[in-house]
């Protein structure tokens, strides 16, 4: 007989027993904590990223930049140097062509507008743990004087409108951010447009 168990971390538990027949035929009696969502009190059901929502542990970034053509808008993300890790997804639409970049190991020479990160539990006071700035340049050799990504490592990569993919990029399984380190996100319009990014993460101490 196996047995596949998930932990996940609350404040509530409330004692539960469960019964099974095991391969000879005997009831098995089971004792277990039933974890509870702190805000419904209902039995934690949900994927983890969405009890992450209900904790005030998740955070999303929603913007619109018109980016003229040949132009670079450089998001500059510096994550904390503690192992409460930020668990990331992105979703960017475009309604030209547009090539885009995640670098790891960026630098900043020139600090961007800063950008505040929004909870999705609007009851929470909990703040984000990453730094976040907006810069914008007329030219690829300008956005790297302002962002250096020489050093970099590319760890995603796509061109997205003008029929590439929809004008959809998105990744849904999750990049767990590297501690105490500068990304840089990059979109260059080959084409002048719109880009909507849609950025979502959760914060979680790391065991």
């Amino acid at each position: 007989m196996s047995w596949f168990k998930r932990l996940f971390v609350s404040d509530e538990t409330v004692p539960t027993q469960t019964a099974e027949v095991n391969s000879d035929s005997q009831l098995e009696v089971h004792q277990s904590s039933v974890l509870n969502d702190d805000a419904s009190g209902a039995a934690i059901g949900v994927a983890f990223e969405h009890h992450e929502i209900h904790e005030g542990d998740h955070f999303f970034i929603q913007e619109v930049v018109d980016i003229p053509i040949n132009n670079v808008f450089d998001m500059q993300w510096t994550t904390p140097n503690t192992t409460k890790w930020e668990h990331f997804t992105f979703k960017f639409d475009c309604e030209s062509e547009t090539e885009w970049w995640i670098y790891e190991g960026a630098s900043i020479s020139v600090a961007g507008s800063s950008i505040t990160p929004r909870n999705n539990n609007r009851n929470s006071a909990n703040a984000s743990t990453a730094v976040v700035a907006q810069i914008s340049n007329t030219s690829i050799a300008n956005a790297n004087a302002d962002t250096p990504v020489a050093g970099a490592t590319v760890i995603a990569h796509g061109i997205s409108g003008a029929g590439k993919t929809a004008g959809v990029a998105s990744r849904q399984s999750e990049i767990i951010l590297k501690q105490n380190t500068i990304y840089c996100f990059r979109a260059v319009a080959n084409t002048a447009g719109f880009v909507n990014f849609d950025v979502e993460w959760y914060e979680h101490t790391n065991l």
